[in-house]
Formats: structure tokens, C-alpha cells, sequence
């Protein structure tokens, strides 16, 4: 729940007091009345009865707490405290003789627990800064009504998304989790696999910066876990959601989607089932210009249509054998087709001089096929309060596939046929299968450390198929130089501990070891070549806290991080992303590393301050190759070099300006080095985003959100600057169980990508690329059915998901 940052200030002080003194310790444990969970960061406050302030502190991780070397005798009260629960008061009567007093579980009761009503009286906030990372409440955001997880994702803070599709936090790569669980894509395809992801059914986005031992090390900037939403009422619920968006540019397009949400728990079984279909309509823009140099110049324009259709379905049960046993199980599965094709122009300009000589016009169609399952078996034994191991084996599926179609003709400057017209066909499947087995093990240390220890292993086998062929005459042929076939198997053992200890309320210390041994092969067969790499890595991990009052926070932390190249990446195969430009995978990349240290500052509930320093090896971008006769262009996947951003950030987080208004905000300001070699390029850079909430009478919110961030240097490129700002507004119904939003995105029509890219070759190239960012989404959803709050449960997953592709 709610975190150290925004819990109720405490103070703490000393006084005399005019009695008998006695070293004393009391101690005790808060937890939540609903379900017995612990409440860590819970304010506990000693005073006298007429409430002059004697001492206090607050509670550790499991919600524990102990007051030691307490000279008090007499009698006194014991306030605890949380933000969204009930006030307690415990009368002591102390006397001389005493040396320890346990206070036992003390229940907090929370403000309203009337779920059935829907009537929650403490309201959460978007943002929560967290001791380990960054929360975004994503049921809480107006902006987030009738959005996909893609949406949502660009609105969390420090994150954006790169002209090839890949998530950044602060500029930097990160992996993306679902519940907990790596989505095994990147790029395009993860792109394309959130943009179909219903949004109504996440719950949380963490954003985790400096993740521990017990995560994957995989993500150099870290990384982002969307928890979808649980449940934990008894009886039966769910909720349903349609949703419709509208946008005009150059023609008119439309999206249709909606979710049903099923819940049944009981005292031994919780069973959840989700289905979500999704309709949508958009397009993709690409104009390019390339100077090649003597007089030479290239020009693209490509529009293409594009329409999906998708379906999701999640099925989960729990099954509480004891309290000491529980077995459990997901089902998934996302099914998605999506179609392109040349609407008002795919064309491509070469010049001489200011003169046309080659005006080509290109006929395309594409279909992609995405079906992805996946399934999960865990089990939890707890042995005792604090302590318990959780088995979890996974696997994955996916089945992708893609047919696309080309025609191109060619025309001299006066309309004539320059040459034959050219017609090509590309047809290519891709299986990925990942299987996982993982055992997570935790542990209370006495009163104030936990120990963490775990053990994985991976594996995940691809096979690859591409054929193209070319049109002559009547009959299609092989091209046997552009189609491949590749194998790729990639095992990946681990073993993890993690020690955390609370030496004092002021005072935290967090380490830990990762170590992973790798294993892959490649196997590509249309050119008889095999590469095989093994290698083994230790990540280590630190975290300090220390609090010297309690108004200020400080913590450092280190972590060092791998990326290792996605499946695409490593796949020899070419992929058009326009007219002329394609780019090809590299079997010979090797992984990236990255080291990140942070120092961080939080005054208050409301200010955080952070200096942050990141250096990659051998960053893993796209090297560009120019054919200076025809302008086509070819994007190759390679080692780099390094990339080192050093900067600083400051954070604004619920800052009650008024009454009716609150503000989040974040920025980020960094200095930004590439180099390679002789190569090198350095740039300030910066990056912010906004949040807004106007809370007004009768359930009604309005949120105004927006974003911003500078051009990058990213390898050989440069990513020019872009914002966007987003208007919602969000009204209860039926006594809050029903909620109308109105969301307008992108509402200037401003978030364009743009790039550009000076060297040798490329004289002077640009790329600019727009999607339908600008549109309005109307949606209603209601709640239903009634039951009580249980208790939560922890289930540890696997973590290897985020490297495969969904296709655009």
C-alpha cells in the first residue's frame, strides 16, 4: 500500500521525565484488520496523557517495530497510525520493574471497507514514490480511462518510447513485466502487443530503477512491471467496459474494445476469468530525406492503412488447501491479426542535382498473425510468520507470423515507365517456445532483517523461416540470397541472496548477489553458420537508506545490469519498415552492460531529488548503410560502444495545492556521451511529464497530463524533440459504481518522432514518423456484486517474456 514517502510526518523527540527511570523495550506488529497483512512504515508515537510527545518510530517491512533503551515509567498512550486506516490508542501503565512489553498484532482498521458499495471514503494517490521505486495508481488517473497499456505506459514518469518501439525510463532501456513476469518482447512488437492490452484491467505500473538480486539482471535502465488487477473479496464480482475512440487525419478512424471481468472467491478458492476484445483503426506515417552526397537525393513518403483485431482471455485459481499450503495456476492467451495497406501514398524520389530522374510508386499489403499462450503452476508453503519458499514453472508460446506483398513501378520526371515494374513477396513464421522453473525463498532475520534466496533456470528455442520471392513474368522465384532460416536455443541458469537489515528506524541496508550463467546457439542454416557463446556473470546489488529526522530521506544505491539482444535482433532476417528502408538482425551481437548509481534526497511527503550516473558497454543500436545509387537504406543490429548519461531529476508527488487540486511532476536533466571509437557525441538532455487533478463535487474529476523531452543522442542518431499534452475528465455513477470518462489524447497532434542522422554517407538524413496519438475515447464501465476483503497473496513468476516480438 501506501509507502515511507507519503506516510503521516512524524516527530520524534526527548524530554525529561520526572520519575523513576528504567531501560525499557516495546515492541509489537502492525497489520491490516481486513486481512492480517503487515503494515510497514506505520507511525508509532508514545505520549504522555495530555499528549505531550515522548518518542516514537515506525514500523519495519513486516510491520514490526521495537522502542529500545525507553526510560519511561508511569502511565502513557501509544498512538499508531497509516495513511487510509483508523487511528489506535493502546494505554500503558509502566512500571519500574518492567523490561519488556509486547504490545502483540496491533489491527488497523481501514477507513472504509464497504467494497460491495464501492464507497472508499481514503483516496489513493496517483503517484506513490516508494523505497525501492516508483508507483503509478493507474485506476486512480482520468488519462487512463479508455486507454491500451501502451497509452498508459507513456504516461508513467521518466518513461517514453523510441522511434524503433523500444520502452526507455530517463532515455535509458528497460524490460517490461506483466505481474511479475517479463512480456518476452521488445521493440515493434512490444509496441504492438500493449497497444492491445485492454488498460482497464491493470491495477499498477512499478517503476523500479535499481532493481534487487531477486530480479532477472536483464534491463540496463531497469524495470517496469504492469500488475494487472486481483481479487481479494469474497464472493462473487466483476466489472464490465465498453469503450469507443474517434480521430480524423486525411480520413476518418475509429476503435471499438471492451473487458468483462469475472470473480469468485471463497475460503478455499479464488477463481478469476477476463476476456477483452479489441477493434481498432489507425495508420503509420514514414517521410524520410537522405543527402547522399554529389548532388545525389533521396525521398520517401509512405502512408499505409492499418486495422486489428484482437482477443484476450486470462483464467486464475488459488486453491488454499491450508493455512500453510497453496496451489494456484494462470492461463493466458492474446490472439491478434493486423492488416496494412497503401492508402494515399508509398513513394520514393531520387534526384541529381535538383533534377527527378527516378520516380518510384510502391503497392503494399501486410498481414501479421500474433498468437501467444502462456501457463503457470506455482505453489506456497509457508512455514511460519516470515517465512515461506514459492515454486513456479512456466511456459510460453507464440506463433507469429507475417505475409506481405509489394508492387513497385518506376517513372522518369516525365511520367514515362523508367523500367520493367519490380513485385516481391515475403513470407516468414516464427515459433519462440520459453520454459521456466523458479523457486524464490524468504526469511525474517529476528525482529528487523529479511533474507531473500532463490534459484532459476531457462530456456527458450526459436525457429525462424523467411522466403522471399521475386515476380518474372508470370512465375514467382526464390530469392535465396535475401530468405533464411535460423535456429536459436538459449539456457540461462541463476541463483540469488539478498540481505536486508533495519539497524535502527534511521538507518537501512539492502545487498545482495545475482549470478547467471548463459548458454545459447545459433544455427543459420541458409548460410552453414553456427555461433556459440557461454559466459558467466555476477550482478551485485546495494541499497542504504538512512533517515537522520523525519522530514528528510536519503538513499544510494548500485546495481550493474545486462541486456542481453532480443529475438529479432539476433534473427538474420530483413524487415521493410518503409518503402526503402529495412533493417536485419545480427546472430554475432553481443549482450550490453550497464552500471547505475543513484543518490537520492526526499524532503517532506512531497519533494524528491536524485543525481544519477549510468555507463553502457557495448550498447546494442542500429548501424546504419546507405546504397548510394538506388537511396535504399539498411538498419543492421550491433554493438555499439558506450553510452554514459549522468544526470539529475526532481520529483513533485501529490502536492496538495489546494483543496481541489493536486500536482505530480517530474524532470529529468542529463548529460548524454556516445562514443565508438574514434566517434563521439555528447548533448544536454531533458525530460519531464505532468499530472493535474482537479477534484470537483458530485464525483467528479478532471486530470490534464503532458509530457515532454529534448532531442537524445542515441548511437549514430539523433532523436529530435517532442511533447503532448492529454485532457480527461471521469464521473461516478450509481453511488460510484459506474464511471463515464471522456479522454482527448494528444490534443495539439505534436507527439511525432523524429530523427535524424550526419556522417560520411549519410550527408544529411531525416526520418519523421506519426501514428494516432490524437484521438477521443468515450467510456463507461460499471462494478458489481458484493463481498469482503481477504487477505493478499505474494506469488513469484519468471522473468524471460520481454525479449520476443508481436509485430506492429
Amino acid at each position: 500500500m501506501f509507502n515511507k514517502f507519503i506516510s503521516l510526518i512524524l516527530l520524534i523527540t526527548t524530554v525529561s521525565v520526572a520519575s523513576a527511570k528504567n531501560n525499557l523495550t516495546i515492541q509489537g506488529k502492525v497489520t491490516e484488520m481486513e486481512n492480517g497483512k503487515a503494515l510497514p512504515f506505520a507511525t508509532i508515537v508514545i505520549h504522555t496523557n495530555d499528549n505531550k510527545i515522548i518518542t516514537g518510530t515506525t514500523t519495519a517491512d513486516d510491520g514490526t517495530f521495537k522502542l529500545s533503551n525507553t526510560e519511561l515509567s508511569g502511565e502513557y498512550k501509544v498512538k499508531v497510525s497509516f495513511i487510509g486506516f483508523r487511528d489506535t490508542t493502546i494505554s500503558l501503565n509502566l512500571k519500574d520493574q518492567l523490561t519488556t512489553v509486547d504490545l502483540g498484532i496491533i489491527p488497523l482498521k481501514g477507513i472504509a471497507t464497504s467494497l460491495g458499495s464501492a464507497v472508499v471514503t481514503a483516496r489513493i494517490p496517483v503517484i506513490e514514490q516508494k523505497l525501492d521505486k516508483i508507483v503509478m495508481n493507474v485506476a486512480e488517473a482520468v488519462s487512463t480511462q479508455g486507454s491500451n497499456a501502451l497509452d498508459i505506459l507513456k504516461k508513467a514518469p521518466g518513461v517514453s518510447v523510441d522511434p524503433s518501439g523500444n520502452i526507455l525510463l530517463n532515455g535509458s532501456a528497460v524490460q517490461v513485466w506483466i505481474d511479475g513476469r517479463p512480456s518476452n518482447f521488445s521493440g515493434a512488437d512490444l509496441e504492438a502487443l500493449l497497444s492491445g492490452t485492454d488498460g482497464s484491467t491493470i491495477d499498477k505500473i512499478e517503476i523500479i530503477a535499481h532493481p534487487s538480486s531477486r530480479y532477472d539482471a536483464a534491463g540496463s535502465g531497469g524495470i517496469i512491471n504492469i500488475k494487472t488487477k486481483k481479487n481479494f473479496v469474497k464472493g462473487i464480482n466483476g466489472s464490465a467496459r465498453i469503450g469507443y475512440s474517434g480521430s480524423p487525419y486525411k480520413h476518418y478512424y475509429q476503435s471499438a474494445d471492451g473487458s468483462l471481468v469475472l470473480n469468485y472467491r471463497s475460503e478455499k478458492n479464488s477463481t478469476s476469468f477476463s476476456y477483452s476484445p479489441r477493434y481498432n483503426e489507425g495508420f503509420n506515417t514514414f517521410v524520410t530525406t537522405t543527402d547522399m552526397g554529389g548532388g545525389n537525393t533521396a525521398e520517401s513518403d509512405t502512408y499505409l492503412n492499418r486495422t486489428t483485431d484482437g482477443h484476450s482471455f486470462k483464467i486464475s485459481n488459488d486453491f488454499f488447501a491450508n493455512k500453510k499450503n497453496i496451489f494456484g495456476f494462470v492461463v493466458g492467451a492474446n490472439l491478434r491479426e493486423t492488416n496494412d495497406s497503401t492508402l494515399y501514398s508509398a513513394t520514393s524520389k531520387l534526384y541529381r542535382n535538383g533534377n527527378l530522374i527516378e520516380d518510384s510508386y510502391a503497392d503494399i499489403k501486410n498481414r501479421f498473425g500474433f498468437n501467444g499462450l502462456s501457463a503457470n503452476l506455482n505453489y506456497t508453503r509457508i512455514f511460519r510468520e516470515g517465512q515461506e519458499i514459492t515454486l513456479n514453472t512456466d511456459y510460453f508460446y507464440y506463433d507469429l507470423g507475417n505475409n506481405s506483398n509489394q508492387q513497385n513501378r518506376y517513372l522518369d520526371n516525365s511520367g514515362e515507365e523508367l523500367k520493367d515494374p519490380f513485385s516481391f513477396r515475403i513470407n516468414s513464421s516464427q515459433f519462440i517456445n520459453i520454459r521456466s522453473v523458479k523457486a524464490d525463498y524468504e526469511q525474517n532475520i529476528k525482529k528487523s532483517g529479511k533474507l531473500e534466496a532463490g534459484l532459476k533456470w531457462a530456456m527458450s528455442t526459436t525457429d525462424n523461416n523467411l522466403l522471399r520471392e521475386e515476380k518474372s513474368g508470370p512465375v514467382w522465384l526464390p530469392n535465396t540470397d535475401q530468405s533464411t532460416i535460423f535456429y536459436y536455443t538459449e539456457n540461462i541458469s541463476a541463483a540469488y541472496i539478498s540481505i536486508a537489515n533495519q539497524f535502527s528506524p534511521k538507518f537501512t541496508v539492502k545487498g545482495g548477489l545475482r549470478a547467471e550463467w548463459t548458454h545459447a546457439k545459433g544455427e543459420w542454416i541458409t548460410a552453414d553458420t553456427v555461433t556459440t557463446k557461454s559466459y558467466l556473470d555476477l550482478f551485485p546489488t546495494l541499497f542504504v537508506g538512512y533517515n537522520p529526522n523525519q522530514k528528510i530521506r536519503l538513499g544510494l544505491s548500485y546495481t550493474l545490469r545486462i541486456q542481453r539482444p532480443n529475438f529479432e535482433q539476433l534473427n538474420p532476417q530483413r524487415f521493410y519498415i518503409d518503402v526503402n528502408t529495412s533493417a536485419l538482425g545480427n546472430p554475432n551481437i553481443e549482450p550490453q552492460y550497464g552500471h547505475q548509481m543513484s543518490l537520492t534526497l526526499g524532503l517532506g511527503k512531497h519533494l524528491n531529488f536524485g543525481l544519477n550516473s549510468q555507463l553502457i558497454n557495448k550498447a546494442i543500436i542500429q548501424t546504419p548503410s546507405l546504397d548510394t545509387q538506388t537511396g535504399e537504406k539498411l538498419m543492421t543490429w550491433d554493438n555499439f560502444g558506450e553510452l554514459n548519461m549522468t544526470g539529475i531529476n526532481a520529483a513533485i508527488t501529490e502536492l496538495p495545492v489546494s483543496k481541489w487540486f493536486m500536482l505530480n511532476g517530474n524532470i529529468y536533466l542529463a548529460n548524454v556521451t556516445t562514443s565508438f571509437e574514434e566517434y563521439s557525441k555528447s548533448k544536454i538532455f531533458a525530460q519531464g511529464n505532468f499530472n493535474s487533478t482537479f477534484l470537483l463535487p458530485k464525483e467528479t474529476k478532471i486530470e490534464f497530463t503532458g509530457f515532454f523531452s529534448t532531442g537524445i543522442p542515441y548511437g549514430y542518431f539523433d532523436i529530435k524533440p517532442r511533447y503532448e499534452f492529454s485532457l480527461g475528465v471521469k464521473k461516478g455513477l450509481f453511488n460510484n459504481k459506474g464511471t463515464l470518462a471522456l479522454l482527448i489524447s494528444d490534443i495539439f497532434g505534436t507527439n511525432v518522432n523524429r530523427v535524424s542522422l550526419q556522417d560520411e554517407v549519410f550527408k544529411n538524413y531525416q526520418f519523421e514518423s506519426k501514428y494516432r496519438s490524437q484521438r477521443a475515447t468515450l467510456t463507461f464501465s460499471y462494478r458489481f456484486g458484493q463481498g469482503k476483503a481477504t487477505k493478499q497473496r505474494k506469488v513469484g513468476n519468471v522473468d524471460e517474456t520481454s525479449r520476443v516480438s508481436t509485430g506492429n
